[in-house]
């Protein structure tokens, strides 16, 4: 075995088998991390298109809301008649309520 500046050739070996262990090692940590990072983007645009179809469907909740109110607010301030059939609405669904309890109630004992 001849040297060459202090280095045997068995050694010089080794050390290019261990630098290829680590070169295949750091090869393989870095696929990972890149698949990884295809991951996180390919959750991150989901995520995105589900806050933007969420944003969509409070706007169109709130639109819904602000007629509905004003309606009500309409249907309150036009006079003593509408309030007559609102009273009357109201006590209505209050009786029923009532009556689907008393039926539930009695159907479970």
């Amino acid at each position: 075995m001849g040297s060459r500046n202090g280095w045997s050739n068995l050694s010089e070996e080794a050390v290019d088998k261990e630098n290829r262990d680590y070169q295949e090692r750091l090869s393989s940590k870095a696929a990972y991390l890149k698949s990884l990072a295809f991951d996180i983007e390919t959750e991150a645009k989901d995520h995105h298109r589900l806050l933007d179809d969420v944003g969509g469907d409070f706007d169109t909740s709130t639109g819904l809301l602000g007629g509905t109110l004003s309606r009500v607010q309409k249907l309150l301030g036009q006079g003593r008649t509408n309030r007559q059939i609102m009273c009357y609405t109201i006590l209505v669904i209050i009786f029923t309520f009532i009556i689907l309890t008393y039926i539930i109630s009695s159907s479970r004992s």
